[in-house]
């Protein structure tokens, strides 16, 4: 556990410093994520496709605690704390597209990076995160 967190931190940190907290690969259509990097999603376009009807390929992953998912989520998304991660990720179906929500976004795109290097492909992060979502 300690070296998933250290790595999800190392790789969050570099993260930010190369894409200066955002990514700006939006492309919620493809099938794969590009380049091997997290794909991000605004809230507007996550909106728009939760409002579309119901999208079997696509799993909403919380990474936040428990206390603050049941303060309040985004409908159908599924509670895997980040502490809990590493030992829970395999429960994720490889094929499907899978968007991280976490408090403000750091956390999901350091635990998409993780992802990718288990061989996920389709990866994306909620910009701002939970914090975004509520101001929407």
């Amino acid at each position: 556990m300690k070296k998933l967190y250290l790595t999800v931190v190392f790789l969050g940190l570099l993260s930010v410093i190369m894409t200066g907290c955002t990514n700006n690969n939006r492309s919620t259509g493809g099938s794969t994520t590009p380049n091997n990097k997290v794909q991000s999603i605004t809230v507007d376009e996550l909106n728009k496709q939760l409002n579309t009807g119901s999208d079997s390929n696509t799993v909403l992953v919380d990474l936040r605690e428990p206390l603050l998912y049941k303060k309040g989520h985004i409908k159908d998304a599924i509670l895997i704390p980040f502490a809990d991660f590493e030992r829970l990720y395999n429960q994720l179906d490889k094929s499907k597209k899978i968007i991280f929500i976490c408090h403000t976004g750091p956390m999901g795109e350091a635990t998409g990076q993780f992802l990718i290097s288990k061989g996920y492909t389709q990866i994306y992060n909620l910009e701002g995160g939970m914090e975004a979502w509520d101001k929407h």
